[in-house]
């Protein structure tokens, strides 16, 4: 989906594999509680049993705070409140976290969003200043809490590990894991959850029960999803339509119309699909993946 609708296909062909009998777990980056997840599945046309478990990064990073942060002031970075983002039930998954008014009275950085910087303000009200990161990358305000951060030695919790995500309307929006990244390339230390850890990989396979020879992971981001998976030791199928196709000179899918490539001996299903020959396809694979370090 790109966080409004789901994407051409992708709800037939997870109904069709339920038919089939196949056993389905989300493995989601997304820094929302696994139950939240969960309740978002109707908006994108599947019945909140489709699958047979979930694992998310949101999830994983609050059960780490709960057990190793307890009493503690957070420099809280963050996203709005709207339908899709509820932060405020995301630090309540927390437990026992107060939110720091700065820097100085933080005891760590909670990076569970990278749209605005939550803070303590009067009267005990939660003041809102907006990072001007999420859609244009200026780490102007980013660097300097970062700086101030480092100064104080702040541990950093990354509750989303995702660099880009693409939204409506062909947006690309930089995500929580470009924040961590920068941070730890300062000397920070950063703890993240999600993909590409092997470890939720292998709490998917505890959730189907079955081996990673009997598994196969699908995503469409080389770091996180195919990597992870080699990583884990599982195979992977990686969809060319998503954050990747526009380097890979392909169009991405969208809710109307399918993205990637169409075979070059068969018509075309629509007009945002690249003819393409499996020798052209194979080579900037090849040169993509070897870019990326993947082979």
């Amino acid at each position: 989906h790109n966080g409004s609708d789901a994407l051409f296909g992708a709800v037939e062909c997870i109904n069709e594999m339920r038919s089939q009998g196949k056993r389905m777990c989300i493995l989601s980056n997304t820094s929302s509680p696994a139950k939240a997840a969960l309740q978002r599945l109707p908006k994108y046309g599947l019945a909140e049993d489709t699958f047979n478990g979930i694992v998310t990064s949101g999830e994983e990073a609050a059960k780490y705070v709960r057990e190793h942060h307890q009493n503690s002031k957070a420099l809280w970075l963050t996203w709005r409140t709207s339908d899709k983002q509820q932060p405020a039930k995301f630090m309540d998954h927390c437990g026992k976290i107060e939110v720091a008014s700065s820097v100085d009275d933080a005891d760590f950085i909670l990076l569970h969003g990278s749209e605005c910087w939550r803070k303590c303000g009067a009267a005990g009200q939660v003041d809102e200043v907006d990072l001007n990161f999420m859609y244009s990358e200026d780490y102007s305000i980013v660097d300097e809490l970062l700086k101030e951060s480092i100064s104080k030695s702040l541990p950093l919790i990354c509750a989303n590990p995702d660099l880009i995500v693409n939204l409506p309307g062909g947006i690309e929006a930089n995500m929580p894991g470009k924040i961590a990244s920068r941070y730890e390339r300062m000397g920070g230390r950063v703890t993240q959850f999600g993909k590409p850890h092997p470890s939720h990989f292998l709490a998917c396979l505890d959730e189907l029960g079955v081996d990673p020879d009997a598994c196969v992971h699908v995503g469409d981001s080389i770091e996180h999803d195919v990597a992870g998976a080699n990583a884990a030791n599982i195979d992977s199928v990686f969809v060319l339509g998503g954050i990747h196709a526009r380097e890979l000179g392909l169009e991405p899918t969208r809710p109307d119309a399918p993205g990637g490539i169409s075979s070059d001996d068969e018509d075309k299903d629509s007009e945002s699909q690249t003819a393409i020959s499996k020798g052209e396809l194979e080579n900037r694979l090849s040169a993509f993946f070897e870019k990326k370090g993947i082979w």
